[in-house]
């Protein structure tokens, strides 16, 4: 990536500047990959200038990380249906395959104020899934929550990601297909936790 111009920004826009940047990089290169030095030079500014927003690249891969779920999940939240959540998920990690890569890579080591976020990240995500429970069995949210319906969850969600892992790798079978395949074992995975049908 060519190095950015270096201009005078205001400090949060400097900032805006550079998560939107470390978007991209981490999108292409994995996050322990990425270097100080590359994140500075890519910018356009000094790696004291970075510090000063950033103290550690830990610092800078967690702030682009809550960057990368908050848009993540305002289009999940834009979609129409459990089809159009599952679909604006699935074009969100095709279009950033190495920072997907590198989330699944982090979550089993690494620093610990990343995997801090990635956890929050996969907790809030069980909590919402349990709201779509509630919606496909006709039930309300204190019905349905159980420790067995978030097993399943958290089960289902380490079904997704070795399901995406391996078809970004791949690059089949289609996108539909994959989403069908991720509906279908949500679907049942909520009934066998809430023995109640689905709709």
């Amino acid at each position: 990536m060519p190095p950015t111009k270096s201009t005078r920004l205001a400090p949060d826009a400097r900032r805006e500047q550079l998560v939107q940047l470390g978007l991209e990089l981490l999108g292409a290169t994995p996050y322990d990959q990425v270097s100080i030095e590359s994140i500075a030079r890519a910018a356009g500014i000094s790696k004291g200038l970075l510090y000063h927003y950033f103290p550690t690249k830990a610092d800078f891969v967690v702030a682009v990380l809550r960057h990368s779920y908050d848009e993540l999940s305002r289009r999940m939240a834009e979609a129409d249906g459990l089809d159009g959540a599952l679909d604006a998920f699935l074009g969100y990690v095709e279009e950033r395959a190495t920072g997907f890569f590198a989330v699944l890579h982090a979550r089993a080591g690494g620093e610990p104020a990343i995997r801090a976020v990635l956890e929050a990240h996969r907790a809030a995500r069980v909590d919402r899934i349990v709201d779509v429970a509630a919606a496909l069995t006709g039930t309300s949210r204190e019905e349905i929550a159980s420790p067995t319906l978030t097993l399943a969850i958290e089960g289902w969600l380490f079904f997704c990601d070795g399901v995406v892992g391996g078809w970004l790798e791949r690059g089949e079978p289609s996108r539909a297909d994959v989403l069908r395949l991720l509906r279908e074992n949500l679907l049942a995975s909520v009934a066998a936790a809430t023995r109640a049908p689905v709709v």
